[in-house]
């Protein structure tokens, strides 16, 4: 609120924009809040969700383009089929859409054609100690493979430089928590390593089930060889018999000796290399081997992790002791809406939005901010 409250100040004439697919029951109190709060007149506040009729839409969306509504507040209920865009400057998310087009089709309401501003910012307001920042990520990487698909040269916003991993600094505040979602995420990758590994051996391993039982066949041929010559080498009365079977023992190995050769080019022949695959099931074995001992090292790096944030945490409390997020909207606010302003990429990770007692419940949050030209 502090942010809209800024803009009204620095630039009256633009309209904003809050979205939130949760709590639609308590869009009332936001507008109470602006109006008694931030000092905006009551008919200067919109509310749009599928309560609203169309006439209704219709006529706040005209009032909304004509600057006769400042502020609206929507649900899902604006995602399509609404034109907000022509003086919008800001777009507040509350909450993440849950697939990337509709987070599109969210933002398409202010960045577009027919604004007149060159620049577009949409704040991503994310609460703190929460999957927010998960999401987003999952969001923006979508996004961002869906625009490389589009043609060169587009207009398109740029996401590359959104740093999530500094997201998750800011946003997972407690140590003992952001350790753990840290280490259950470090588990699941080794586990899904050595599911792959396992699953790959396995499958290898079918490829050749047949040289296996050939080769089998050596180890027994050579077994009851040598139990003929230690049967032969003993004085007795049986001694001659052992030794006149060596030679059919010897023969026996030889044969066995003879299928594998053979198996060995068959399964050559259907492209499957028997060395490569004994060398591939040692290798496998031993990246297990490596895995299993990650696994093991896991809780002595958690507690790592746990020290290594709370210094971190700290830290940040003292960076954040020191910044004016008001001063920095101001500052952003010459830079982006003016008449020279190129397109470019804006982040500005929040910690601390103030709120009014009257809205009950005090949250900190996290805001991302990126503008870009009008598509």
């Amino acid at each position: 609120m502090d942010l809209i409250r800024q803009n009204k100040v620095d630039m009256p004439e633009t309209e904003q924009i809050i979205y939130s697919e949760l709590a639609v029951a308590e869009f009332p109190k936001l507008k109470d809040y602006l109006v008694t709060e931030v000092g905006y007149p009551k008919d200067e506040i919109g509310i749009i969700t599928g309560a609203t009729s169309k006439n209704q839409r219709i006529a706040i969306q005209n009032d909304f383009n004509k600057g006769k509504i400042k502020v609206i507040i929507g649900s899902e209920a604006i995602q399509e089929g609404m034109n907000l865009q022509e003086n919008t400057s800001d777009l507040y998310l509350l909450s993440l859409p849950y697939n990337f087009t509709s987070l599109r089709q969210v933002e398409g309401r202010a960045w577009r054609q027919g604004n007149k501003w060159e620049n577009v910012r949409i704040n991503f307001m994310l609460t703190n100690d929460s999957i927010d920042v998960f999401m987003l990520q999952k969001l923006q990487a979508k996004q961002s493979r869906y625009l490389e698909a589009m043609k060169k040269g587009a207009n398109v916003v740029d996401i590359s430089d959104i740093n999530t991993q500094e997201l998750k600094t800011s946003i997972i505040t407690n140590p003992e928590t952001r350790a753990d979602i840290e280490i259950e995420l470090m588990k699941k990758r080794i586990e899904s390593d050595k599911n792959r590994l396992n699953a790959d051996s396995a499958f290898v391993l079918r490829k050749y089930e047949d040289f296996l039982k050939i080769k089998e066949k050596v180890g027994r041929a050579l077994e009851t060889y040598n139990t003929a010559k230690q049967l032969a080498g003993e004085d007795g009365p049986n001694s001659d018999y052992w030794k006149s079977m060596l030679p059919y023992r010897l023969q026996n190995i030889e044969e066995a000796k003879a299928e594998v050769s053979k198996t060995i080019q068959n399964l050559e022949q259907k492209g499957v290399n028997v060395t490569e695959i004994e060398n591939q099931t040692a290798f496998s074995e031993t990246k297990i081997v490596k895995l299993d001992k990650m696994l093991e090292d896991l809780p002595s790096i958690r507690e790592k992790m746990v020290s290594q944030y709370h210094r971190e945490k700290q830290e940040k409390l003292k960076a954040n002791e020191a910044r004016d997020h008001i001063k920095e909207r101001e500052k952003e606010n010459r830079s982006l809406f003016s008449a020279s302003t190129s397109s470019k990429i804006n982040i500005d990770a929040e910690n601390k939005i103030s709120t009014s007692p009257k809205l009950k419940q005090k949250e900190e949050l996290t805001q991302e901010i990126y503008s870009g030209r009008k598509r």
